[in-house]
């Protein structure tokens, strides 16, 4: 065999090579993609799970506090009701804590956490001001419930931030 045919069959076979390895390395980081995005998108709708029974759980507890204010129901009656009401915020606090997260999802479940943690506070001090008529407990109780929305409205920004970059919002 002439020595330039040579060279050029071992330079095919190396291209070749190199083709099939960057082929092979594209299906890898394609296969890691897919993973990661599914991953993602577990998650996604573990969380948006979880939003959903926060948001019908405050919604039955706000319509127990809209029958008090109305006079439906005494403090008595309220407290009983607030007390049922904890279990069931420290559940969802505890279906936080179990979501699998993922790295660029960690502010969205830390701030939501936060927004859990300070409306079950804020009930608990609503609470204790239906028991003492402290307006002290009132009141941070209503700064507690502000935080809640606040951090609530922090977790969702970093929600469609990090969806955005991860191709699934």
């Amino acid at each position: 065999m002439n020595k330039n045919k040579t060279v050029a069959i071992n330079t095919s076979i190396v291209l070749l090579c190199l083709a099939a390895i960057n082929c092979w390395s594209m299906s890898e980081s394609y296969a890691q993609d897919v993973a990661s995005n599914n991953k993602n998108q577990l998650f996604v709708t573990s969380f948006q799970n979880v939003v959903n029974k926060a948001l019908l759980l405050t919604h039955d507890f706000d319509i127990e506090i809209q029958k008090w204010k109305r006079g439906e129901q005494n403090n008595e009656t309220m407290v009983s009701i607030t007390d049922s009401y904890v279990p069931r915020f420290k559940e969802l606090i505890t279906l936080v804590k179990d979501l699998q997260t993922p790295k660029q999802f960690e502010n969205v479940t830390k701030f939501y956490l936060m927004s859990l943690q300070s409306e079950l506070q804020s009930n608990l001090h609503y609470r204790n001001s239906l028991v003492s008529g402290n307006t002290t407990e009132s009141l941070l109780s209503s700064k507690l419930y502000s935080d809640a929305l606040r951090y609530e409205m922090e977790s969702f920004g970093a929600f469609r931030a990090a969806a955005a970059k991860s191709d699934i919002g």
